[in-house]
């Protein structure tokens, strides 16, 4: 007889950072990315206790926008299985990055609701329910502009997303393999998508980076 079960990672982990985006994926690579040193997720955590396995030593959450928003209005931030299952959260926007605008962000463009910072009140709620975050340095920001073609914030302009601010985090804080998988380079139309991939494409060339595609293992 048989019966259905996951199979426990390695007992020794493997020195890897694994990024795991939200693009839909058919290959089952959960053996590999729980038996990983680090495995960083993404806002809703596509493939979390499935193809993409149950180990999250990271977990980015967007802090700005109708994301952030809808978490934080339905009282909902707390009650997701990647957010209990999460060594740290991570959030990607910090405040200060409203200063790097010429001129800095009016306190009017701050209350707008897109641009509404709710970094502070993610963190409360966050570690009221005993969860370690951290609110990512205005730096990182910065240089996530850089990489899809601005030299510093402007207003109108694209932004990054999410999961390019982690693989630069993760650029600066880890000497391991980096590997990604389920990122697509397509969705939500306010993210340069082109100059995303380029960036992801130029780090694999250089051997910086292992890109898992889509349609195959």
């Amino acid at each position: 007889m048989t019966t259905d079960q996951t199979d426990p990672p390695p007992s020794k982990l493997e020195p890897a950072v694994w990024l795991i985006g939200n693009a839909p994926v058919a290959e089952d690579r959960s053996r590999a990315i729980d038996g990983a040193e680090v495995v960083v997720r993404f806002n809703n955590a596509f493939g979390f206790g499935g193809v993409t396995g149950t180990r999250t030593t990271h977990l980015f959450l967007i802090n700005c926008g109708g994301q952030a928003r809808e978490w934080l209005g339905n009282a909902l931030l707390t009650e997701g299985a990647a957010v209990r299952g999460a060594d740290d959260i991570l959030l990607p926007i910090h405040p200060a990055k409203d200063d790097l605008y010429r001129p800095p962000l009016t306190e009017a463009e701050r209350h707008e609701p897109d641009a509404v910072n709710m970094a502070d009140a993610m963190a409360r709620m966050l570690r009221s329910a005993g969860k370690r975050v951290g609110i990512l340095p205005p730096e990182l920001f910065l240089k996530a502009c850089r990489v899809i073609g601005y030299a510093r914030p402007e207003r109108g302009m694209a932004a990054p997303s999410t999961g390019l601010i982690a693989l630069l985090w993760a650029l600066e804080n880890f000497d391991l393999p980096i590997v990604a998988t389920g990122f697509g380079f397509d969705g939500w139309p306010g993210h340069r998508w082109v100059a995303e991939r380029a960036f992801f494409e130029t780090l694999r060339d250089e051997g910086r980076l292992l890109i898992h595609p889509l349609d195959q293992g």
